[in-house]
C-alpha cells in the first residue's frame, strides 16, 4: 500500500520527501531501531471500501513497527497537502472550462429544435400522402378493375377453348382421327388443370367431370382397338389400319403413365395366354428337362412380333423388354411352385443344368436390353452390383434355396476324390524319367476342379452358397493333407527312392499351400461383402507346412542313420594313443561322406533351395547336437584330445558352411543367414572343447556352465547320470 500511497503523492507534488520513498520502500529507521514494513501491506488505501482500523493493524504487526509511526504520520500529512492541492487544481481548471459547459448546453438547445423541425415535417409528409392516396384512389380502383377484367377475359377466353376443344375432342376419337387428337387432349387435360381452383362452380365442374369420363372412353376405345386387331376378334384391322394403333399409343401417352402401362401389360397376357397354357408347373412341358423349350418359345415369339411391335408401339414404350420382363416373372413362378413341390428329391445335376441354361438365357436378355450397363458374363459381374441389371437373377432366383442340394453334391464328389488319391500308391518316376513330375498330379486335378466349381458357383451365388462351398474346399483340402500326403511320409527315409518321395511330397505340399492361399484370395474378391470375413483356409496352410516338416525331418533321420557307423568309429577310437594332433580323424571324413551324399540326393530331387536350406538346418543341428554328448563319451578326455576334436569341429564347420552349394562353382557362395546359423550353432561345440582345454578335471562342469550358461543342449549332455569326468 506504501507504493499506492506516495504513488499518488508523486503525481501531486513534484516529488517525493525522502521520508515518503523511505516508507514506499516498505522500512522506517530511527537512531535506534530499524523496523520493516512490508508494501503489500500498504495496497488497501486505494480500494473504495477502505478500512483504516484493519489497514493500521496490518502495518503495525509487529512490536518493531511502531517506532515507525512519526514517520508514517509526516508521510500521510504530505500525501493529504498535495490532495489538497490536487483538489485546488481541478477547481480552477472547472472555473476557466464554464464558457464550454455554456456551448454544449447551447447545443442541446439547438438539436432539440432540430428534432422538432423534422418532426413537424413528418407530419406534413403523412398529411400529404394521405391527400396524395385520396386523390389516386379512383385511379387505383380503375387498375384492379382491369386486372379483373382481363382476368376474367382470360378465363373466359380458355373456357371457351376449353369447351371447343372437349367437343372436337369427341368428334375426332369417335371418328378414331388419334393423331391429331393426341395433340388435342393434351391441350384439353392442361386446361382442366387450369379450372382446378375454379370446380366449384357448376359448369367448370360438369365440364371436369365430362372430361375425365372421356378420357376413361378413350382409354376403353383404345384398348378395344387392339383387342380387334391384336386379339383376334378382327385381324384384318391390324393389316389394315395398324397406323392407327400408333396414332393410339399416342393417346395413351397423353393419358399418362397408368394408361400406358395397362396397355402394355395387356399386350404381354395375351401374347403369353398360349405360352401359360403350355408350360404349366403341374404339366410335363413345365418341369425341369424341358427349361430349354421355355426359353427357345420366347425367342421364337421374340422374332415373330417384334416387326409387330416395332410397328404399332413407340420405342420409348420398350415393349418387347416388357414381355420379356413378364415371361421371366411367369418362368420364376412356375419354378418356385415346381421345386417345393419337387424338395430334396430334386436330380442335382439337372437342377445345375437348368440354373446353366437359365443364367445363359439370362444373360441372352441382358445383352439384348440392356447396353449401358454391365453384362453379367463380364469378369467383374460377380462382385458388381448387380441392382444395376435388367434380367440378372429375374428367373435364377427361384433356384437359389436348393443350391445347398448342389453344395451337398459337390461335397460327396470331392470326398470320393480325395479317398481315391488317398488310397493311390505314390511311386516317383525314374531317374532315367526325363519328364519327371515336380508335384503329384492329384494336388494338380484336386485345385483343377476347385477352380471350375468356384467359376461355377461365381455364376449362380455369390453368397451364403459360395461360402458354404469354401468351407467344403477347406474340409477336403485338410483330408487331402492327412489322407493322401501325410499317411506316405514315412518314418525315416532309407532308400534313394524313399528320398525322392520325400522331395515330391515336400513338393507337392508346397504346392498346396500356395495355391491353397490363391484360392482363399479369390473366393474373396468373388463373395459377397458381408460374408469376406469367413473365408478362412489358415489351418489346411498350417497342415501342408506341417507335412512339409514332417518330411524334412523323415530325411534328416536317414542322414542320422547313415551317420551312425562314423559315430561309432569316434566313440571306438582309442584316443589314449593319441601322441599328436594331425590331420582330421577317420570319422570326420566319414561323417562329412555321409552328410554330404544324402545333400545331394536332396539337391537332386527338390524344386527349390529353399528346402535344401531347410534340411540343411536341421542336419546341422542333428549333428551338433550328437557330437556334443559323444565329446564326453572319448575317454581320455585330455588336452591334446580336446585339440584333436577341435580341429576336427573346424573340418566339418568348413563342410557345413558349403552343404547348400555343395555342388555349385567356388564363387557361388551360401546366403548370409545361413553362414550365420553355422557359426552360431558350430560355436556350441568349440565352447564345449575350449572349455575343456582351459578348466581342471575336478571343476569341468563349473567351468562349461560358465562357458554355455544359456545352451540346453551342452546341459542335457553334461548333465547325463552317465556322463562321468575323468583326467588321465
Amino acid at each position: 500500500m506504501a507504493s499506492s500511497i506516495f504513488g499518488s503523492q508523486q503525481k501531486l507534488s513534484n516529488g517525493p520527501t525522502a521520508e515518503a520513498m523511505a516508507f514506499k520502500n516498505g522500512t522506517t529507521q530511527n537512531a535506534s531501531t530499524t523496523a520493516t514494513v512490508e508494501p503489500s501491506l500498504l495496497d488497501p488505501l486505494d480500494q473504495t471500501d477502505y478500512d483504516p482500523v484493519s489497514h493500521i493493524s496490518e502495518i503495525f504487526a509487529t512490536p518493531e513497527t511502531i517506532s515507525a509511526i512519526s514517520q508514517v504520520r509526516k508521510s500521510l500529512r504530505v500525501y493529504s497537502r498535495g490532495l489538497d492541492d490536487k483538489i485546488d487544481e481541478l477547481l480552477a481548471a472547472q472555473a476557466a472550462a464554464e464558457p464550454s459547459v455554456q456551448r454544449v448546453a447551447q447545443a442541446h438547445t439547438e438539436l432539440s429544435e432540430i428534432f422538432e423541425h423534422i418532426e413537424t415535417v413528418r407530419k406534413r409528409a403523412v398529411v400529404a400522402e394521405d391527400v396524395i392516396r385520396d386523390m389516386t384512389a379512383d385511379i387505383r380502383k380503375l387498375d384492379e378493375t382491369k386486372r379483373n377484367l382481363t382476368s376474367s377475359m382470360t378465363m373466359l377466353k380458355r373456357l371457351q377453348m376449353l369447351t371447343t376443344a372437349y367437343e372436337q375432342l369427341v368428334t375426332m376419337v369417335k371418328n378414331r382421327e388419334y393423331k391429331d387428337a393426341s395433340q388435342l387432349l393434351e391441350a384439353v387435360i392442361e386446361l382442366v388443370g387450369y379450372f382446378k381452383s375454379y370446380r366449384s362452380i357448376t359448369q367448370i365442374a360438369n365440364l371436369s367431370k365430362n372430361v375425365a369420363t372421356l378420357e376413361h372412353n378413350i382409354a376403353e376405345q383404345v384398348s378395344a382397338d387392339f383387342e380387334m386387331a391384336i386379339d383376334g376378334k378382327k385381324p384384318e384391322y391390324f393389316s389394315e389400319r395398324s397406323n392407327v394403333l400408333q396414332e393410339a399409343c399416342a393417346m395413351l401417352d397423353a393419358l399418362g403413365e397408368s394408361y400406358r402401362q395397362r396397355q402394355i401389360t395387356w399386350y404381354c397376357n395375351v401374347q403369353l395366354r398360349e405360352y401359360r397354357n403350355i408350360f404349366r408347373g403341374s404339366e410335363e412341358a413345365g418341369s425341369l428337362d424341358n427349361i430349354s423349350r421355355r426359353y427357345s418359345y420366347l425367342k421364337r415369339m421374340l422374332k415373330g412380333i417384334e416387326p409387330q411391335i416395332n410397328q404399332i408401339f413407340p420405342p420409348h414404350w420398350a415393349v418387347a423388354e416388357a414381355l420379356c420382363r413378364s415371361f421371366c416373372e411367369i418362368t420364376r413362378d412356375d419354378y418356385k411352385l415346381h421345386l417345393s413341390q419337387s424338395g430334396r428329391t430334386l436330380n442335382v445335376d439337372l437342377l445345375l443344368q437348368a440354373l446353366e441354361e437359365t443364367m445363359e438365357f439370362e444373360q441372352f436378355l441382358e445383352k439384348r436390353y440392356n447396353h449401358s450397363r454391365t453384362s453379367i458374363d463380364s469378369s467383374d459381374a460377380s462382385s458388381g452390383d448387380k441392382t444395376a441389371l435388367v434380367f440378372g437373377r429375374a428367373i435364377s432366383e427361384a433356384f437359389e434355396p436348393y443350391l445347398g442340394l448342389w453344395v451337398e453334391s459337390q461335397d460327396r464328389k470331392l470326398s470320393a476324390l480325395v479317398s481315391q488319391y488317398s488310397n493311390q500308391m505314390i511311386t516317383p518316376p525314374s531317374a532315367d524319367d526325363e519328364a519327371s513330375q515336380l508335384v503329384l498330379p492329384s494336388s494338380v486335378d484336386l485345385f483343377l476342379s476347385y477352380r471350375k466349381l468356384l467359376a461355377q458357383s461365381a455364376k449362380i451365388s455369390t453368397g451364403v452358397q459360395l461360402l458354404n462351398l469354401s468351407k467344403i474346399f477347406a474340409k477336403h483340402l485338410q483330408q487331402y493333407a492327412d489322407r493322401a500326403l501325410t499317411q506316405h511320409v514315412l518314418e525315416r527315409a532309407a532308400t534313394e527312392q524313399d528320398v525322392q518321395l520325400a522331395c515330391l511330397i515336400i513338393a507337392t505340399a508346397n504346392y498346396c499351400h500356395t495355391t491353397a492361399e490363391q484360392l482363399e484370395q479369390r473366393i474373396s474378391d468373388v463373395i459377397d461383402e458381408e460374408f469376406k470375413s469367413q473365408v478362412d483356409f489358415d489351418k489346411e496352410k498350417d497342415s501342408f507346412i506341417a507335412v512339409t516338416n514332417n518330411a524334412v525331418q523323415s530325411l534328416v533321420r536317414k542322414v542320422e542313420m547313415d551317420s551312425k557307423p562314423a559315430w561309432r568309429e569316434m566313440l571306438n577310437t582309442n584316443w589314449s594313443k593319441l601322441h599328436s594332433v594331425g590331420d582330421q580323424s577317420a570319422y570326420v571324413t566319414e561323417l562329412i561322406k555321409a552328410i554330404e551324399s544324402n545333400v545331394r540326393l536332396v539337391i537332386q530331387y527338390s524344386p527349390k533351395e529353399m528346402f535344401v536350406r531347410s534340411f540343411c538346418d536341421r542336419v546341422l543341428e542333428m549333428t551338433v547336437s550328437t557330437f556334443l554328448p559323444n565329446i564326453a563319451r572319448c575317454k581320455p578326455l585330455t588336452e591334446l584330445v580336446s585339440e584333436q576334436l577341435l580341429l576336427d569341429c573346424y573340418v566339418l564347420k568348413k563342410s557345413f558352411t558349403r552343404l547348400p552349394v555343395i555342388d555349385s562353382p567356388p564363387d557361388v557362395q551360401p546366403s548370409t543367414s545361413y553362414l550365420n546359423l553355422v557359426n552360431r550353432v558350430m560355436s556350441r561345440l568349440e565352447s564345449v572343447l575350449k572349455a575343456v582345454l582351459t578348466g581342471q578335471s575336478a571343476d569341468l562342469p563349473e567351468n562349461l556352465k560358465v562357458y554355455l550358461p544359456t545352451t540346453n543342449i551342452v546341459k542335457r549332455a553334461f548333465n547325463n547320470e552317465k556322463f562321468r569326468w575323468r583326467a588321465e
